[in-house]
């Protein structure tokens, strides 16, 4: 895809988001118990996503979070709200996200968080870009002791050495987005993200912005897995590795 058509496709996507910011009586479905939610919107808003993708990349296949998911040569993945609950209780901390596969090596990501009305992109090799403006900024190598870093309890839960990696830094946050939380680490605003519950619609658009700003990211299963998949970004190897320690 050259500028154009992705500069066509960003607008696209903000326009597919508009109707999340009204006020609505929301139909919300619980798929795996009161902490996994659908809403009708995630399914409206994905099923327009497809409609719109296949225009830009005709022939491509989809791996969607409440849509069927083939995997191809020629692919998106498609998260239509990534911090549904967040969409749900507090209408902010949510995003689309959309990663571009050719020949299984994510090339374009996207990130649109709605409330905020801000657009997180990168192309491979191209840069990352916030709205308009490409990202200079330089990640911070900081010693574990200053590091701020993000996971769901539900991951503190699961792995209880977290705890005495908690009290090596200085401070936890959660925010409850994965794609979101994702970009905070790429901007050098957390140090670190780790989360045991993603797959890979969660964290796939996000990964590509992560990587166009220098940072690295380890998962444990196959990059595209459609099950709970550990997946762990930072700023260097030695925090990735650093953190294994603690699983």
């Amino acid at each position: 895809m050259d500028t154009k058509e992705i500069r066509e496709l960003l607008q696209k996507v903000r326009e597919i988001g508009e109707p999340l910011k009204q006020d609505k009586e929301l139909q919300v479905q619980s798929k795996n118990g009161i902490q996994d939610l659908v809403t009708d919107m995630d399914k409206n808003t994905e099923k327009k996503l497809r409609e719109v993708l296949q225009t830009f990349t005709q022939g491509c296949t989809f791996i969607g979070e409440e849509g069927n998911q083939v995997i191809s040569d020629s692919m998106w993945i498609i998260d239509p709200i990534d911090g549904t609950t967040n969409f749900i209780n507090a209408q902010e901390g949510y995003a689309i996200c959309l990663a571009y596969v050719k020949d299984k090596q994510p090339i374009l990501g996207i990130v649109y968080d709605v409330a905020e009305d801000t657009m997180y992109w990168a192309y491979k090799g191209k840069g990352a870009f916030i709205n308009n403006e490409k990202v200079e900024k330089e990640l911070p190598k900081r010693p574990l002791s200053q590091c701020v870093w993000e996971a769901s309890l539900n991951t503190l839960l699961v792995f209880p050495k977290l705890i005495d990696l908690f009290q090596q830094t200085r401070g936890h946050r959660s925010r409850g987005c994965c794609s979101l939380s994702v970009i905070s680490t790429a901007l050098g605003k957390t140090d670190f993200y780790l989360t045991e519950q993603a797959k890979c619609w969660d964290y796939a658009a996000a990964d590509v912005f992560l990587k166009e700003c220098q940072g690295i990211s380890w998962c444990k299963k196959d990059y595209f897995s459609c099950e709970p998949n550990l997946y762990i970004a930072a700023h260097t190897q030695e925090v990735i590795e650093t953190i294994k320690e603690y699983l």
